[in-house]
């Protein structure tokens, strides 16, 4: 992570282990069963409710989140902080999930629950050591296969090294997505593959961090099936007026394809702070803004948000107000 005005968020580190004689265990026993119960739960008014795959997130808006429960490690993989957030944030239908490396199987992975919860996935994963370089020349490409021949053919969204530019140059990234989509596509063409862009790098009046030639980022029209961005807004104000969305818009709706907002955040609380009313106000005018304008450009298909906590602070919807500005999003988007 980079340090700036809006940077990516890392989810904020696992309480530590407790101490011998804890009753942690039965706790956790706890947390497992209502995951279970949640899936079943889920599962079963999931049945017949999904679009279509070709037509999800093509002729409708998909509405999503990455949400993390700091109270519930033994949640593994999320699946069930997010179903439960559904009650303040509306009907979400995609999940977005990380691995930090590639998962020898979609089973093993943090999307691992998603299809018996009846949810839509976003994953995203780097190369075993982050070795880019290695993957981009084929090293993995046994276990690339691997894991995209066990992904569900329902139109999983997936992605491999998000936000790279803190971390190669930009040729280096398009060796790598060009030759990853060739292997993804190959062994699962059900899957829907792209590049996902970090907004804290698309300023050009911010010369220390700027993409410089963004067109070079671009892995080509034959290599990818969407553009994503990941947008942070640590004092509320709408993504869509900012300096740094409306360069990468400018740049990736020259494409053609779809286009994704695959990480959003408004107001950033630090842990120390009390929640600010005023804020909390001007983030729900914030995603009404951003709404509005995105229902006025379909070449918008996805939306989540990050309902999680960061280096930068608390980004959770927390108040009554954002939550209803977001379940009004949710509730005009894909049904699921």
């Amino acid at each position: 992570m980079t340090e700036g005005a809006r940077q990516p968020v890392e989810p904020a580190p696992s309480a530590p282990a407790p101490p011998a004689g804890r009753r942690r265990p039965l706790r956790r026993i706890g947390v497992l069963g209502v995951v279970a119960l949640l899936l079943a739960v889920a599962g079963a008014v999931a049945v017949g409710r999904w679009w279509p795959q070709e037509d999800y997130a093509v002729s409708c808006l998909a509405v999503g989140a990455q949400v993390l429960d700091p109270d519930h490690p033994a949640d593994p993989t999320g699946t069930a902080a997010f179903l439960g957030a559904r009650d303040q944030l509306g009907p979400l239908t995609i999940r977005r999930s990380f691995d930090p490396a590639l998962p020898e199987h979609f089973d093993h992975s943090a999307a691992a629950d998603d299809p018996a919860a009846g949810l839509r996935s976003f994953v995203s994963w780097k190369p075993p050591n982050r070795d880019y370089r290695g993957a981009a020349r084929g090293r993995y490409d046994d276990r690339v296969t691997a894991w995209a021949r066990s992904v569900p053919r329902t139109g999983v969204y997936a992605t491999a090294f998000h936000e790279p530019e803190n971390d190669m140059t930009a040729e280096q990234f398009v060796a790598l997505q060009r030759h990853l989509y060739a292997v993804v596509k190959a062994a699962n063409p059900t899957i829907r593959w792209g590049p996902i862009y970090m907004a804290y790098w698309w300023d050009p009046a911010q010369p220390s961090h700027y993409v410089g030639d963004p067109a070079a980022w671009w892995p080509g029209d034959d290599a990818a099936d969407f553009a994503g961005l990941d947008w942070y807004g640590p004092d509320p104000e709408p993504m869509t007026t900012s300096p740094e969305f409306e360069h990468w818009y400018q740049t990736m709706s020259a494409t053609g394809k779809p286009l994704l907002i695959t990480e959003y955040g408004q107001y950033a609380r630090k842990p120390w702070d009390r929640p600010d009313p005023v804020k909390q106000r001007e983030r729900a005018a914030a995603i009404r803004a951003d709404a509005a304008w995105i229902g006025r450009h379909p070449e918008f298909r996805m939306w989540m948000y990050w309902n999680g906590t960061g280096n930068q602070g608390d980004w959770r919807l927390t108040d009554r107000a954002s939550q209803q500005a977001w379940r009004a999003v949710a509730r005009a988007g894909c049904a699921g």
